[in-house]
């Protein structure tokens, strides 16, 4: 079966042919990222470091990134910390029982003047149905997204807290 020159020929050809093609459909086929239009809002997707008992949750959108860490002050009090690897103009945050629920955001405080950083204390039953909304602005458009709270607890197989 290898005597034969075709057969080696194709075993090497096909395979660079079908990288070639996969990545030219894509290019035919595949979304054009576009640039954030000023007054227009972006959902943020969950990454799946918010599906685990990680310590921190990161939404995004393209470039758009927020990161969010928690902290628990008390009974039904979370405290939240959000990052940005870009200049917030305002962020809202609210913690709500059950996806159903509407939920009245409050605004997110500033940790210092250059936006980056935010941070917010939710009061709440943080049940396993409980989610956070989260709406942040930046460069006038909105970004809004979901997450459960299953990020909140850290935990590591080690049976430390290396936070």
């Amino acid at each position: 079966m290898f005597k034969n020159k075709h057969v080696v020929v194709a075993m090497i050809v096909s395979p660079i042919l079908a990288i070639i093609a996969y990545f030219a459909v894509d290019m035919m086929v595949g979304e054009k990222p576009k640039q954030a239009q000023a007054g227009q809002s972006y959902s943020l997707a969950a990454l799946p470091n918010c599906r685990y008992p990680s310590g921190h949750c990161t939404l995004k959108n393209g470039s758009f990134e927020v990161d969010i860490k928690s902290e628990e002050v008390g009974v039904n009090v979370l405290t939240l910390h959000l990052t940005s690897k870009h200049v917030l103009q305002g962020a809202k945050a609210a913690l709500v029982t059950s996806p159903d629920q509407a939920g009245e955001p409050a605004d997110m405080t500033a940790e210092d003047e250059s936006g980056f950083k935010w941070r917010i204390e939710l009061e709440g039953e943080q049940t396993d149905d409980a989610m956070i909304r989260l709406v942040v602005a930046a460069e006038s458009a909105l970004y809004f997204g979901e997450t459960g709270l299953a990020f909140v607890q850290y935990q590591t197989s080690f049976g430390k807290d290396f936070r």
